[in-house]
């Protein structure tokens, strides 16, 4: 660690514990700032005689007043042409700021006689604190004492604390720190949530893009490699993957964006891309109030892990389907953690959206310029989640149920199965099936395959309908029902009784559209019985009214299909069984199988 001499004005290096006491400078950067190699080339004369060195000058005659002959100044205590030194620096400065003996805040646009009318208004406009930097320096240290532009003090960070929350919304009980010791300061600072450490840097601004994730590092205890050129969103993402390593606290996902930057792009991860997502805005008048904090509730879940993956986050969250939601795509999902008024707990909770036909576990979040808001599970914010949930009077929500769920870092690429496959066999509870099945016709997207492997081990024969042959429709072009393929099929019974010709007609469909009116990520495969007599007619209207569908056949035993998935090709395909129902006395219900 270098360390300005007060007195030489030249720059000493101190290895391991080895460092004295030092006062530590907490400024705004000029254009003009005095760097390591001025320092190392300049004489003595130049130090103290040149105008650029006057700040230099000004902090050192304060750490002296302080009893104390070393000062620690950021632009010439660090080398910055070592990137080396630059990342080892900025991942250790929040422990340098705390471990000094006093903080020295340089105010230079504030007037030492600018709190003569009786504010401090001034003070609470000064840039210092709109800094990404300065946060950091106004929590980490033991004592912070604040200096005018002509170095006059103004006070301490304790006899300002009323502006400084005026100004930061800082709760002034972490401003209290004067008299607590380093191990009791930094646990007040971890019991306070992500949310809300993360909303006080919501506003703050750093000249390089990197430097608003890479300035709040200590204010997390993290320590992560510096990448300057990954630009913000890489930079903040990265930080909060490594916090997301060390806490369980969900208000990480607790952010909101204005409406105006969250337009012309529907689905979102669960990472923000700045602070500034954290500044979340109902229209309350007490915004502290809006704020995250943890919950004071035990959260009942099983103890699942959050995992980071290349691809995205693996998390347990307990969802809710949105009741006007005919899509069945759009849920809820409540964090642990609570905002509060008063006695009341409000919950926040993120709008969530699934991507997948085949699997219940993966979501995207959309709309992330809305933040529910919800107190013994009814919604109360924001206006506009109201207007959606209240149409048609519908009922409250149900019970949110806690899931595994993935949530991609990017929009989910949409891949489709790779086509449908029918296998002429019927399943039976009984083991024996009453029925014999044979396709005895088939439309020509149909394809026939017998595989002599599997003669003595399931049903050698199948029908194929392959997208890479019969492309199948995209998501966006399919705005109705679309029929991809007709078996026409023989069912003889054991008794030796002849069913009428009965046609197996499968396709694929739409899904309604949601209330948010965000981009459906899949379709939905559908099947249905028809007569023969229809179908050579040309006649689907039956089957594509999807409330006319005939889902089973009405034989001395019921028969139902089923969709699943099977592999084929390395691919998946959407695969059509059927079934007979179970009688009664056979178990209860339907067997599936």
């Amino acid at each position: 660690m270098r360390l300005l001499n007060a007195q030489t004005l030249n720059v000493e290096f101190f290895a391991g514990d080895d460092v004295p006491g030092y006062a530590i400078l907490s400024h705004t950067w000029g254009k003009e700032e005095v760097t390591l190699d001025d320092i190392q080339r300049c004489s003595h004369a130049e130090k103290t005689g040149l105008e650029r060195y006057s700040k230099l000058r000004g902090s050192c005659e304060i750490a002296t007043s302080f009893g104390l002959n070393y000062i620690w100044i950021d632009t010439c205590c660090i080398d910055k042409s070592s990137s080396a030194e630059l990342s080892e620096a900025i991942n250790s400065m929040f422990r340098w700021y705390a471990e000094s003996v006093v903080c020295i805040a340089f105010l230079e646009d504030v007037g030492s006689m600018s709190g003569a009318d009786g504010t401090n208004s001034v003070f609470r406009d000064s840039r210092w604190f709109t800094r990404g930097w300065t946060l950091q320096e106004l929590i980490a240290p033991n004592k912070v004492v604040f200096y005018s532009d002509d170095w006059a003090p103004l006070g301490t960070r304790d006899s300002l604390k009323k502006d400084i929350q005026e100004a930061t919304r800082i709760p002034e009980e972490v401003l209290e720190a004067t008299s607590q010791s380093k191990s009791s300061r930094d646990v007040k600072l971890r019991q306070l949530s992500i949310a809300e450490r993360m909303n006080w840097a919501a506003k703050r601004e750093t000249t390089r893009s990197e430097d608003i994730a890479y300035c709040l590092l200590g204010l997390f205890d993290i320590h992560m490699p510096l990448l300057y050129g990954e630009g913000q969103k890489n930079a903040f993402k990265r930080l909060q993957e490594e916090i997301i390593k060390s806490t369980d606290d969900e208000s990480i996902y607790a952010w909101c964006l204005p409406r105006h930057l969250s337009e012309g792009q529907d689905f979102w991860g669960l990472l923000a891309d700045s602070p500034a997502a954290f500044e979340i805005d109902h229209g309350l008048d007490d915004i502290n109030s809006l704020v995250p904090k943890r919950s004071k509730y035990i959260s009942l879940r099983s103890g699942f892990s959050t995992a980071m993956t290349n691809r995205g986050l693996h998390l347990e969250l307990p969802l809710t389907p949105l009741p006007t939601d005919k899509s069945g795509t759009i849920f809820l999902a409540f964090l642990n953690c609570e905002l509060r008024r008063g006695q009341a707990s409000i919950n926040p909770a993120i709008i969530l959206q699934r991507t997948s036909w085949d699997n219940d576990a993966y979501f995207v979040r959309i709309r992330p310029d809305m933040l529910a808001l919800s107190m013994m599970n009814n919604i109360i914010l924001p206006d506009e989640l109201l207007g959606i949930i209240a149409k048609d009077q519908v009922e409250p929500l149900l019970e949110a149920v806690s899931r595994q769920i993935f949530v991609p870092h990017n929009t989910p690429e949409i891949r489709y199965l790779k086509g449908m496959i029918f296998h002429p066999e019927m399943k039976d509870p009984e083991e024996e099936s009453p029925y014999a099945l044979h396709v005895r016709s088939r439309s020509p997207t149909w394809q026939y395959f017998y595989d002599m492997s599997k003669e003595f081990s399931g049903s050698p024969e199948s029908y194929e309908i392959n997208f890479d042959m019969a492309p199948g429709p995209t998501v966006e072009d399919l705005t109705s029902a679309k029929v991809l393929g007709v078996l026409e099929l023989t069912l003889s019974s054991v008794h030796g009784s002849q069913p009428e010709g009965t046609c197996l007609v499968a396709g694929v469909e739409p899904l309604p559209p949601n209330p948010f009116g965000t981009a459906a990520l899949y379709y939905l495969p559908w099947y249905a019985f028809e007569t023969e007599s229809r179908i050579a007619k040309s006649d689907f209207e039956g089957v594509l009214d999807k409330s006319q569908r005939q889902d089973h056949l009405k034989l001395p035993h019921t028969v139902r299909a089923s969709i699943g998935l099977e592999s084929k090709y390395s691919s998946l395909f959407y695969s059509i069984s059927l079934k007979v129902e179970a009688k009664k006395g056979v178990g209860s219900g339907i067997l599936w199988f």
